[in-house]
């Protein structure tokens, strides 16, 4: 699906390699702009709504993702810089790194788009009523779901590509090899770490 046929998602950063690295650097627009072309404050990528971000290469959208994860979308999206090389990251996590770094050595354009929910005050039922809450919100899967479903009635019941968890399929061999190595590298300097603290 082409992301210019999404109605409410707006583009909140451009990804691209750090020079001599696997590393990704997320350059977010300064200018933000929502669906509708209102323009939003930098605050609204910190801001703990519930959110979906869509991960779109060359104009096609590749992953539908979603988080309500304290630290807003920029967050979110940290993990996808390095996918968490410095510690023991989910396959998944490791995974759509591995995508998108792969991806851009091929000189592709990869964006990074959003949709939230905003807050809304509500009452709340405890234990003797109903407690007022200022920044109720929605669990951030109810509009994930949302979202894979009109993908999915637009794709002939396909999923992104990047959505392997959701498709039941298996990661690549390449990238559960990686995912591999790395754990087990994770693993010895935590047992090197070990020894040491032994020692003394």
């Amino acid at each position: 699906m082409k992301i210019n046929t999404v109605k409410t998602a707006f583009k909140i950063a451009d990804v691209e390699l750090v020079p001599n690295s696997t590393k990704l650097n997320f350059n977010y627009l300064k200018d933000l702009k929502d669906e509708n072309g209102q323009e939003l404050p930098q605050s609204i990528l910190r801001e703990n709504y519930a959110r979906v971000y869509l991960i779109v290469v060359d104009a096609e959208i590749k992953k539908i993702g979603g988080s309500q994860s304290e630290g807003g979308i920029k967050q979110t999206l940290e993990i996808y810089r390095d996918g968490g090389i410095g510690g023991r990251p989910s396959i998944r996590s490791f995974g759509i790194w591995y995508f998108l770094y792969s991806t851009m050595l091929q000189k592709h354009k990869i964006e990074f788009y959003m949709i939230f929910q905003p807050n809304f005050k509500a009452e709340i039922k405890g234990l003797f009523g109903y407690n007022k809450i200022l920044n109720a919100s929605y669990s951030y899967k109810i509009l994930e779901n949302c979202c894979m479903n009109d993908y999915l009635q637009q794709s002939n019941g396909q999923y992104p590509a990047w959505n392997v968890q959701e498709q039941a399929g298996d990661w690549p061999a390449d990238v559960k090899v990686k995912h591999s190595e790395l754990m087990n590298k994770s693993l010895k300097r935590k047992q090197g770490k070990g020894r040491k603290e032994v020692s003394q």
